[in-house]
Formats: structure tokens, sequence, C-alpha cells
């Protein structure tokens, strides 16, 4: 399972405390739920390609005076506009789990 932090540390520094909070919650999501998972921070501007949809919501939720960074993702799919809560990513986690489950056995 892959979880993407989506970082606008590169676009205003000040942001970097976020996604440290975003990782840290992350991270004990993972610990607590046992589900391996590979966890990679990256930053908006590169993120601009591959996830140009994730990033035309974070503007859009900037300019409605909202904080949506940092965007995480799992599995390519958003799972939180901003620092997500622990309970809400464990469950994030198990239903992503489950999903590959059912497409392993389902081969």
């Amino acid at each position: 399972m892959n979880v993407i932090i989506i970082s606008a540390a590169c676009c205003a520094p000040g942001m970097s405390a976020f996604d440290e909070q975003a990782r840290r919650v992350i991270d004990q999501a993972i610990s607590e739920t046992g589900i391996e998972a590979k966890v990679t921070l990256v930053p908006a501007t590169t993120a601009m390609v591959a996830f140009s949809n994730v990033i035309r919501e974070l503007m859009a939720l900037y300019g409605q005076g909202k904080l949506g960074a940092p965007a995480v993702l799992i599995d390519g799919e958003v799972v939180s506009y901003g620092v997500p809560e622990v309970e809400d990513m464990k469950a994030a986690l198990r239903k992503f789990a489950e999903i590959k489950i059912i497409e392993e056995t389902s081969k």
C-alpha cells in the first residue's frame, strides 16, 4: 500500500509543521493497524503533473480560506485534506487493505 503526503511546504515553508503532524498520525495509524504501507512525502510542485486534480482541489480550498494541505492519498485516492485524525487514517488504511484482499482473491 502506498501512502502519499502532498506537501505545500515547497511554496509556504511554514506548512512543514502540518506535514510533520500528518506523518506522525499516519505512522501511528500504520503501527496500530499493523498494515504495511510505504509513506512518501511529495512536494506540491512535483505533484502538479501526476496529481493535478488534487492540486486543483487544494487551490480551491485555499481560495475559500480553508487549509487543505497536506493532502493524504492511499493508492492514489485522496483520504484527507489537512492533517488527518488517527481514527480516520486507521479506517482508511483498513478500507484499502480490504480492497487489496478482495482484488487478490478475485484473480
